[in-house]
């Protein structure tokens, strides 16, 4: 009998510990969400970007910029940044929907991606490559701080299209605390 008693509460105990597991990891966020992955390191420049997803076309604007950073003898940003890529995404989609060409305040970005310093660069226009908006954003001054900023260790990169057909770019780099 003892025995038996024994078996049934580990079983329940087994059972417990299974649920409990089960219902904390639908409470935590998942890898691509809670995490960073990497930036491409290279893109085959002889593609057409045309036919390109929008993922892989904010792999070629990490590139162009990381590019431009070469160029000007700084490091490259190594990391994608869920939380900075959530804000961008959201940002650019806010932007599509309103019309609202405007930047967002970066202390929201430093405080909910707990960044120490934050800048976002926006772009838009009608068929823009990853490589013109790097273009545009080099010929502004503030833009090209941003991009060019040593502070700068990851990104968030949204590009959409608003129901004009504009392209719509937003990069939001971090440097976390």
């Amino acid at each position: 009998m003892l025995n038996r008693t024994l078996t049934r509460t580990a079983a329940r105990a087994a059972a417990l510990v299974a649920t409990l597991c089960v219902g904390a990891t639908t409470l935590l966020p998942s890898a691509a969400q809670a995490g960073t992955w990497p930036v491409p390191t290279s893109f085959d420049s002889a593609r057409d970007t045309g036919d390109l997803p929008g993922e892989q076309l904010e792999e070629l604007l990490m590139v162009e910029i990381n590019q431009a950073r070469a160029s000007n003898g700084l490091a490259p940003i190594r990391v994608f940044d869920a939380c900075t890529d959530r804000l961008s995404e959201r940002w650019g989609r806010r932007i599509a929907a309103t019309g609202a060409f405007v930047h967002r305040d970066q202390g929201e970005v430093v405080e909910r991606c707990r960044g120490s310093w934050a800048g976002e660069t926006l772009v838009r226009g009608t068929g823009l490559t990853p490589e013109q908006m790097v273009e545009l954003w080099l010929d502004s001054p503030g833009h090209r701080e941003i991009l060019l900023s040593p502070r700068a260790e990851r990104a968030g990169v949204a590009i959409t299209q608003d129901d004009q057909g504009r392209t719509i770019g937003v990069v939001n780099l971090v440097r976390h605390r």
